[in-house]
């Protein structure tokens, strides 16, 4: 009897062993390494369930497109691992600014994309911008030199009848606007 409580305690261990390094790939393979925000896929997701609930209860549902201005040059100029904390800062200052409920992901190597769910756009627009400010005020020096970092945006809300692919791609267009205009821009499409 002392032995089989023995093998079953042995048992509980490994199971609780086995669920845990579950949940750890689980997190793993919804989130980005570097910045602990979500994935891609992890976006793909959630995504596709803001899609439902948009259609089921037209529930205003905001898609944020973000891309860090001029960062190629931050990691040509100092290196990849001041990239790495550039990255790392930024999303941490998206997470911030943001509600519980919303979410945030990186989807390449600088760019971000935001879902804002139940807000007017007019309160999304004036949400891009304090976060748009946010980044701008981050502090970074490398290599003794003070390095600016700005982020632009496009933005868009779910509209009746929208696919995913159109709503994404009206932020990626708003995106290359406010690239376009100048850069450290919120373009709301």
């Amino acid at each position: 009897a002392e032995r089989m409580r023995t093998r079953i305690d042995d048992l509980e261990r490994e199971t609780q062993d086995l669920r845990s390094k579950l949940d750890r790939e689980k997190y793993g393979a919804r989130h980005d390494p570097l910045t602990l925000v979500g994935n891609r896929k992890s976006f793909d997701e959630r995504f596709a369930q803001a899609m439902a609930v948009h259609s089921q209860d037209a529930v205003p549902i905001a898609v944020l497109l973000w891309d860090l201005d001029d960062f190629k040059m931050i990691n040509d100029t100092y290196g990849h691992r001041a990239g790495d904390r550039v990255l790392k800062s930024v999303a941490t200052c998206f997470v911030s600014g943001l509600r519980a409920e919303d979410f945030v992901a990186r989807i390449g190597g600088e760019e971000f994309v935001m879902l804002l769910t139940g807000l007017p756009f007019a309160k999304v627009q004036q949400i891009a911008d304090q976060l748009r400010r946010s980044v701008e005020a981050l502090r970074f020096h490398f290599r003794g030199a003070p390095v600016r970092v700005t982020a632009s945006c496009g933005l868009t809300d779910l509209r009746l009848g929208d696919s995913g692919n159109a709503a994404f791609d009206r932020a990626d267009a708003a995106l290359y606007q406010a690239k376009n205009g100048g850069k450290n821009l919120c373009i709301g499409a």
